[in-house]
């Protein structure tokens, strides 16, 4: 048995959901991979995929195998890649995870970057969880915040500003509203991914204010919330890059400009597990987008409205 080609197929077929899609892009037929796979469980000693006639899943073990040897996968990859010497001309697709919130601006951003290197394609996947890029098969990961300890490589692509907005309609009955202190007596829209900790910080000259917050609306995606915050539902405190435009529109209204949010802008960064040799295809896309995204860039335009007029 080819051990070697046996856990690639077996990556593949992970990564792909299917031993049709695996076979066709090995240019194999299904009843082929099946028994290159049974051959690799033989090999391995257990069974790696629970079969059904509708689903292909992982069992435990499997789920263990593919993590290390995508990990095996990422370093034959990097080796391929110094060893060949490739030029830093990106080619191949590259698979991205990103909160649903910056969507618009990262797929104007694959677009402007296909126009230059052409030769790049793109797979992405909204969840707004921290996907596993090893286990998963991701090249790049775009997250916001403050981010965990991990061995991932890690890059700042912007500080974006943060803002307290609140709809026009919601701020005509809501209660007054002229220092942070006054935001417990109001809704206000939060992530419920830290339930109990929902505390917001201003800066109050050089003080710093800690404002529990309370609401009867939570979720864990920015783009609920906006949309929450565009119908009256409360007071919501968000980067710029999912508030801006409607900012800009007249639909949300700034509050509270003497007392800053603390901090006052929230970084994105894009991560990826290549440790060594980071394929070009990865490398250029990053530079691409901290070019893109540096502090000229205005989160208050819609990002289609920065295409050219011929990728309209």
């Amino acid at each position: 048995m080819d051990k070697l080609g046996a856990i690639v197929l077996f990556n593949k077929v992970v990564e792909t959901g299917s031993f049709s899609e695996a076979g066709r892009q090995s240019d194999l037929v299904p009843s082929s991979v099946s028994r290159r796979i049974v051959d690799l469980e033989g090999w391995v000693g257990a069974t790696l995929f629970h079969r059904t006639t509708r689903k292909l899943n992982l069992t435990e073990v499997g789920r263990l195998f593919h993590e290390r040897t995508r990990s095996i996968m990422l370093d034959l990859e990097e080796a391929r890649i110094m060893a060949a010497e490739l030029e830093d001309k990106p080619a191949g697709l590259v698979l991205i995870s990103l909160p649903a919130s910056l969507e618009q601006h990262v797929v104007v951003a694959t677009a402007l970057f296909q126009a230059r290197w052409p030769d790049v394609s793109f797979g992405l996947t909204s969840t707004d969880r921290n996907v596993d890029l090893v286990a998963e098969g991701f090249d790049i990961a775009i997250r916001a915040g403050r981010l965990k300890d991990s061995t991932l490589r890690v890059r700042k692509l912007a500080e974006v500003p943060r803002s307290l907005c609140a709809s026009p309609q919601y701020l005509a009955t809501a209660p007054p509203l002229a220092h942070p202190s006054d935001i417990e007596n109001h809704s206000c829209l939060s992530f419920r991914r830290n339930p109990g900790d929902n505390v917001w910080h201003f800066k109050d000259g050089g003080e710093i204010v800690d404002v529990s917050v309370r609401g009867k609306f939570t979720a864990n995606s920015g783009n609920m919330l906006v949309t929450a915050a565009l119908h009256g539902r409360g007071l919501m405190l968000s980067p710029d890059w999912i508030m801006g435009p409607p900012i800009a529109r007249g639909e949300l209204v700034k509050l509270l400009p003497a007392y800053a949010p603390y901090p006052a802008t929230s970084a994105l960064y894009a991560v990826h597990p290549y440790q060594r040799f980071v394929p070009p295809k990865v490398k250029v896309f990053i530079d691409f987008l901290i070019e893109r995204f540096d502090k000229n860039y205005d989160w208050s335009v819609h990002p289609s409205e920065s295409l050219p007029a011929a990728m309209m």
